[in-house]
């Protein structure tokens, strides 16, 4: 239920509202669900869910804009956790109404005939890609002369420019269409931390080999391109990856994180696939205020059709048609990967992909320590690890070592579940 939030803070607010004391009506029916929650005022907000359809849709009294709201999610989150005395009371006429209207918008919209497909022009279509080509060439062209001015200049004058410099750069590459080269130069601030400028280095060398890869992407291969097109911010080609017929093998939900960019919400599905370790992530798009689609079942196996994107380092992935789980829900067992297998692992990505901004994967066995935060390994290893709460982490390993669901980028590991780790070996033993 709290997957369907719309954000962090309605999830949080909701999670506070469960208290059925808060609640002095709660009713539930097959088809929806309402209650009255009372809030600050002196008439409680009027809530309801329809239980029809899978987005789980929200009406509530309250003045917010955003869908589910927090009294949504609460109410929700009351019913699968079976708290509260539920009656069976007809719903209030306003309920009812809204209903009741959900309910011939979908019977119209089934009833209306598609549109007749229209026939695409190739002549037309080859015409707008050879211009979109040019202005990607021509701001490319002027992206590595302004990198050519900038290392001329020396990185460490880079450090005294303004932050106006780098959001005029990235605009002027929004116009040329390359959302992906805009997205490196805004991160460029970061980059310039160190002391020896290695990370600004390498951040530019990134800018430096999309300029150089797109006046050869002619001469690449097929996952070659595509993995440039990706880095470069062209739209993935989805129709054409879920068409034909795909496989069903057996694959893990492992976990998922939510990330904000801009306006838009970002949920990444890890998944591991059970014949080969290739770990895959499904991602979900939500616009502020709306809510993803229920999440897959963590740690349980089942059989999915996953189309990974045939890149030279696949790791994005898509899902076609619905799921088969199995009944049984247990975890995994995950091999062990030390901090040492971690970077060969990551700069063997890297040889394959040089624009990675992250390698999902496993890490353990390994103890968790907070201060500064870290990760070690059975041979003393360790690494960095970007967490809010390193405490609960800790709490969830329960003093033990523990295997570890992350997005490694080469710095730090971001932590998204944690699980237990494989029995240590006996005292003598080889590791």
């Amino acid at each position: 239920m709290l997957a369907l939030a719309p954000d962090a803070s309605s999830a949080q607010v909701a999670r506070k509202l469960t208290s059925p004391a808060k609640w002095p009506t709660l009713n539930a029916s097959p088809e929806a669900l309402w209650g009255e929650c009372q809030g600050s005022g002196s008439k409680p907000y009027l809530v309801g869910i329809d239980l029809r359809t899978p987005e789980y849709a929200c009406k509530c009294s309250c003045p917010s804009r955003k869908f589910p709201c927090k009294h949504g999610l609460a109410l929700l989150l009351l019913h699968v956790g079976g708290q509260g005395q539920w009656g069976s009371a007809e719903l209030p006429e306003t309920l009812q109404t809204w209903l009741d209207g959900r309910q011939t918008r979908q019977e119209r919209a089934a009833q209306t005939e598609p549109a007749p497909e229209k026939t695409a022009d190739p002549a037309a279509k080859a015409k707008r890609e050879k211009a979109r080509a040019a202005k990607v060439t021509a701001g490319l062209a002027e992206l590595h002369l302004w990198l050519q001015d900038l290392i001329r200049e020396g990185l460490h004058a880079a450090r005294t420019l303004p932050y106006r410099t780098w959001d005029a750069q990235a605009a002027r590459l929004i116009d040329a269409q390359v959302s992906g080269a805009a997205r490196l130069v805004r991160q460029i601030p970061d980059a310039l931390q160190g002391e020896g400028g290695e990370t600004l280095l390498v951040h530019l060398g990134k800018l430096a080999l999309l300029c150089e890869g797109w006046t050869r992407r002619d001469s690449l291969e097929d996952p070659e391109r595509l993995q440039l097109l990706t880095a470069l911010g062209q739209p993935l080609d989805t129709a054409a990856l879920l068409a034909g017929e795909g496989q069903a093998e057996e694959w893990t939900a492992l976990g998922f994180i939510h990330q904000s960019e801009g306006k838009l919400e970002v949920r990444r599905t890890w998944l591991r696939r059970s014949r080969d370790g290739q770990m895959a992530a499904l991602l979900d798009f939500a616009v502020a205020g709306r809510g993803f689609p229920a999440p897959l079942p963590l740690f349980f196996s089942g059989q999915l059709d996953v189309r990974l994107v045939p890149t030279l380092y696949p790791q994005r992935a898509l899902l076609a048609g619905v799921p088969e789980w199995s009944a049984d829900g247990a975890t995994p067992v995950l091999p062990p990967l030390s901090v040492a297998d971690l970077h060969r692992h990551y700069a063997a990505a890297l040889a394959l992909n040089p624009w990675l901004d992250f390698m999902g994967c496993t890490l353990g066995p390994v103890w968790l320590l907070p201060d500064p935060p870290e990760a070690h390994d059975l041979h003393g290893h360790a690494v960095a690890l970007r967490t809010a709460d390193v405490f609960l982490l800790m709490a969830y390993a329960e003093g033990k070592p523990a295997m570890l669901l992350g997005e490694w980028n080469g710095r730090d590991f971001e932590v998204i579940s944690v699980m237990d780790a494989l029995p240590l070996p006996a005292h003598g033993a080889d590791a």
